[in-house]
């Protein structure tokens, strides 16, 4: 994040691991990687930076700075993947488990993690007198929900989701203490495991986040208690607690920070419309020169690219009704093959790849919202509202309580929905796994419960932890 004292953003790279299981007393340090942990911790101002670190971490490609994102989108239906040899593994199920790609994922999402172990931990101990409780407790609240998505976002990728076995299926480890020099191996425990501990954070953090900032960077690019509120209804609805899903996302539309924009011209923008948005810059990116727009825009004289256009699957759901304004968000290309393609509109920057990373906005509240009072009271009438703002800022005719015959044709229609307006932001993987339904048209067998749908745990894990060791996924 582009912030004050910037200088302390990779502070703690050096009381952390480079992996959850690689640690080496032989490892490589920068000087200022080095510097200990007490001294990071001495002020209001250095703690506040070391949780800016958390959040510049969590800009990296790896995590939430585009690769796990159009993995959720090419691993489904969404999008085509002509990337590198190693993207194309990932979207023809052939990846393994020695994959760097999917290496790199999982240590830099633990050493995100760790980083807000550490907030968690230190920051309640600092001794600065004018550090204020109430910025104490924000920061660790913070720190928490920065934890709790970035666990999140871990699982839907390495774990069978809830519907499998009712969560009972292995998850992955989870950390929540600080390193202190003492390398242990947790196991993977299970889906249901993580995800209270994902819940527990998330409700811990509610009472000590801010509700917003005056800052409109801030506002959007720090946790509040409407991203909280966000998160535990994605949460919710992935685990079929309809109630809560539909509490939490009404928790958000009736907050005063946030409105359903208008139109589409907010992306990048922060406005009312953006719930929880990773903060980009011209001189502070995703790094590696690659950000959303690397992947999902088209290939350009002298630059890669290219490698993410629409799939027919889409193209046809779009064209299903016409004069859609979400499809108008879009245009043609040249794609990594070198084919004319179509391409999204919703990351323009292929130049600093700047552009903000939505990963919660008020129009997933909508959707949540209607899904679950859908799945608790059948076709009904404030669904149908919710539905009908979207439609109507789309361009499209309004649905009646007439238009459905049942349930479940009203929920298949919502998903459709969801689809295109959530599509290249990385949700259609886990909506389609959670529903049951295949990740790719012709190939039914790739449903939920099948091998290779969710990740390979990473060989270099596996060969150095020994809670790991025979617990790879199956499939690989």
């Amino acid at each position: 994040m582009n912030r004050k004292n910037k200088i302390w953003i990779w502070l703690l790279a050096g009381v952390t691991c480079t992996g959850l299981f690689s640690c080496s007393k032989d490892l490589q340090q920068d000087p200022e990687q080095a510097i200990p942990t007490d001294d990071v911790f001495t002020s209001g101002p250095t703690s506040l930076s070391a949780l800016y670190g958390v959040y510049s971490r969590s800009q990296r490609p790896e995590v939430f700075g585009g690769q796990p994102q159009i993995i959720g989108d090419y691993m489904a239906d969404n999008a085509d993947c002509y990337g590198t040899v190693y993207f194309g593994e990932i979207s023809t199920f052939t990846a393994t488990a020695a994959s760097p790609i999917i290496s790199e994922m999982w240590r830099i999402h633990f050493d995100a993690i760790m980083g807000a172990n550490m907030v968690i931990e230190k920051v309640p101990a600092v001794q600065d007198p004018t550090f204020t409780a109430t910025e104490r407790k924000m920061y660790v609240a913070e720190a928490k929900f920065m934890r709790s998505i970035l666990y999140f976002q871990l699982l839907n990728l390495f774990s069978q989701p809830y519907q499998v076995q009712q969560g009972g299926m292995p998850g992955i480890p989870i950390v929540t203490t600080a390193f202190d020099g003492t390398i242990n191996y947790p196991s993977r425990g299970t889906v249901n495991e993580a995800h209270a501990q994902i819940e527990k954070d998330l409700l811990e953090s509610i009472p000590d986040l801010a509700t917003t900032f005056p800052d409109p960077v801030l506002a959007r690019g720090r946790a509040t208690k409407g991203a909280a509120y966000a998160l535990l209804s994605r949460l919710y609805l992935y685990r079929e607690q309809w109630d809560k899903a539909a509490q939490y996302a009404d928790s958000v539309l009736n907050g005063a920070p946030y409105k359903l924009a208008a139109d589409y011209s907010f992306y990048d923008g922060n406005t009312m419309e953006d719930v929880f948005s990773i903060q980009n810059t011209e001189n502070d990116g995703p790094g590696g020169s690659q950000g959303w727009a690397f992947y999902y825009r088209p290939l350009a004289a002298g630059q890669s690219g290219g490698y993410c256009p629409f799939s027919a699957s889409l193209e046809t759901a779009f064209a299903q009704e016409a004069n859609d304004k979400r499809f108008a968000m879009s245009d043609e290309g040249t794609a990594g093959n070198n084919q004319k393609r179509r391409f999204t509109l919703k990351f323009p920057n292929v130049i600093t790849f700047k552009d903000n990373a939505p990963l919660i906005r008020v129009t997933e509240m909508y959707l949540n919202r209607a899904e679950a009072l859908t799945a608790l009271n059948g076709v009904n009438q404030d669904a149908l509202e919710l539905m009908n703002a979207l439609r109507r800022r789309a361009g499209l005719s309004e649905w009646t309580l007439t238009t459905f015959q049942t349930k479940d044709a009203f929920l298949t229609a919502i998903l459709n929905e969801r689809r295109k307006e959530l599509c290249f932001e990385g949700h259609r993987r886990m909506d389609q796994l959670r529903k049951g339904l295949s990740l790719r048209e012709n190939d039914p067998e790739r449903i939920a419960g099948a091998e290779r749908v969710i990740l390979p745990i990473p060989q270099r894990e596996l060969d150095v932890s020994p809670a790991l060791k025979g617990h790879q996924n199956p499939g690989y």
